[in-house]
């Protein structure tokens, strides 16, 4: 697990890996001049947000809870105070998971549309003269992922109970993410380095070595900003993985 951070933190010497990082970065300042604040605007103003029959009547039913809560002797005011609290305290982190995943799924878009490129730059820096020919096609691990996401959607409806519950539900909305996360890299990755026998034999995230790898990767996407380069980091270091398998694999030929 340390090698793999090490290997991915000595590539970033790499002039074509330091431009492939920035590109992410550039591609959400132009996404935020563009579109950010218009949309931040239309849902914080917008008669269609404000007025929604919807949000008015959660509004006037969190009202009328209130009331009843405050209304019982001696300890109304105590249970709305800490329902208060537990309330914003699950909001304020869910909203906090949420942007974090929301940068970070942007990023990884961007980063899939450069995967060949900086797995050549990996293998140009660190295994050259390494043939690899990868499997499969750009449907088959696109409809892979999807199927995967839709998954982990019905996962998260079914666990939402567990939201409520302080500790767990940051655990949890974390080790969702990661899912997801690990198993979007580890596929592209994969499909554009080993052959399908190779790949499967390496896949699992019971491979702790690169699971423990892009568990600490992905953990720096709660940092600010860090979200749009933490994908090109986890394609690198899984990069170096699977080479280094292959290898393996074909010096045991």
């Amino acid at each position: 697990m340390f090698d793999l951070w090490l290997k991915t933190l000595g590539d970033l010497r790499s002039p074509k890996i330091l431009l492939l990082m920035a590109i992410p970065f550039v591609a959400a300042i132009i996404m935020v001049s563009l579109l950010g604040y218009g949309i931040f605007g239309f849902f914080i103003f917008s008669d269609f947000i404000t007025q929604n029959p919807m949000v008015l009547e959660m509004q006037q039913s969190m009202d009328s809870a209130e009331e009843t809560i405050g209304s019982i002797p001696l300890i109304g005011g105590i249970l709305l105070w800490v329902t208060g609290f537990v309330v914003t305290l699950v909001a304020g982190i869910l909203g906090f998971l949420l942007g974090s995943y929301l940068i970070l799924i942007f990023a990884m878009i961007i980063t899939g549309f450069m995967t060949d490129a900086l797995v050549k730059a990996v293998r140009d820096l660190n295994y050259p003269g390494l043939e690899y020919q990868g499997h499969g096609s750009m449907a088959t691990m696109l409809w892979k992922i999807f199927k995967y996401a839709l998954g982990m959607l019905l996962l998260f409806l079914v666990t939402i109970p567990m939201l409520f519950i302080p500790v767990i539900n940051i655990v949890w909305f974390w080790l969702l993410g990661f899912m997801f996360f690990r198993y979007s890299v580890v596929l592209d990755v994969g499909m554009v380095i080993l052959p399908q026998a190779v790949y499967e034999q390496h896949s699992s995230s019971t491979n702790w070595t690169p699971t423990g790898a892009q568990a600490g990767i992905f953990s720096l996407s709660l940092l600010p900003i860090m979200g749009l380069i933490v994908p090109v980091l986890a394609v690198i270091a899984q990069s170096h993985y699977f080479f280094d398998k292959l290898s393996e694999s074909q010096s045991n030929k």
